[in-house]
């Protein structure tokens, strides 16, 4: 182990198990979506956490591939193959599976270099501040307890969801985020809040808000722990129901915390013909 900071997100509650590079997640519907299955977010952070325990760095790339969805009372047995271990860079191949059906997988990159060469080449877009934006209208309420319930999303700028609709955003889109009872900081942490791409494609689109991710990528710029994270979306290209989407994550001190590029299926009409 070494003195970097290592992700823990108490709301996953990760399990241990007798082998230093397995892990087990009981699937709650604390980190599920309100349809009842494991939200994106939550296999990431998993995935993140899975590998830090594992390895004793932390995490600085991850990208995960979605491959199935696991519900409620399931258990998702991840292991961490740590693939190569360098001086200052390790890499893994994290595995999540249910009954021996691979759910999500996940390639991570680790880094113990030093710190203090920290430069953002962005600049955080000047909006108001979080107590000064509207709440976020969680549009899929069905009543069932989720994710949601653990976030206070607020509309820095744009219009979204049912706000959207018929109406093309073609401005800034923004959202401040926080995690009720923890800290923003590293890639677990990170990748639970910006999981937004479907949301600004539809926007973009002026669409009805509706998708599933194919894959999410954070890349870690500042892990230095915030409370409201301003996160910047853009949406960057949109074919055969595919749409492809970054976000960038701000403290709200004005730090570039990371970046998420994320692709997903956009539940149009057209998208069930064919």
């Amino acid at each position: 182990m070494n003195d970097h900071h290592l992700d823990r997100f108490d709301l996953l509650q990760l399990e241990p198990t007798a082998e230093p590079t397995r892990f087990r997640l009981p699937v709650r519907p604390a980190l599920c979506t309100p349809f009842a299955f494991l939200y994106g977010g939550s296999g990431i952070a998993a995935s993140v956490e899975a590998s830090e325990r594992a390895t004793g760095r932390p995490l600085q790339w991850i990208t995960t591939q979605f491959l199935g969805s696991p519900t409620p009372g399931m258990v998702v047995d991840i292991d961490v193959n740590v693939a190569v271990t360098g001086r200052a860079t390790t890499q893994t191949q994290v595995s999540g599976s249910v009954d021996g059906t691979v759910m999500f997988t996940s390639l991570c990159a680790h880094n113990v270099r030093p710190d203090g060469d920290a430069e953002a080449f962005a600049t955080m877009p000047d909006v108001a501040g979080p107590l000064e934006s509207a709440p976020f209208d969680e549009f899929f309420d069905t009543g069932h307890p989720s994710f949601f319930d653990h976030f206070e999303r607020r509309i820095a700028a744009g219009r979204f969801a049912l706000d959207a609709d018929g109406d093309p955003q073609s401005g800034l889109l923004a959202i401040w985020c926080r995690v009720k009872g923890a800290s923003i900081s590293g890639a677990a942490t990170q990748g639970f809040v910006a999981d937004l791409g479907p949301l600004a494609l539809c926007a973009r689109l002026g669409i009805p808000p509706g998708g599933t991710s194919l894959d999410n990528t954070i890349r870690v710029v500042d892990p230095t722990p915030a409370d409201w994270v301003l996160i910047e979306l853009e949406a960057d290209g949109y074919n055969r129901s595919v749409g492809h989407s970054t976000a960038r994550l701000w403290s709200d001190d004005g730090r570039l915390m990371g970046i998420a590029q994320q692709s997903a299926i956009i539940r149009t009409s057209h998208h069930g013909r064919g």
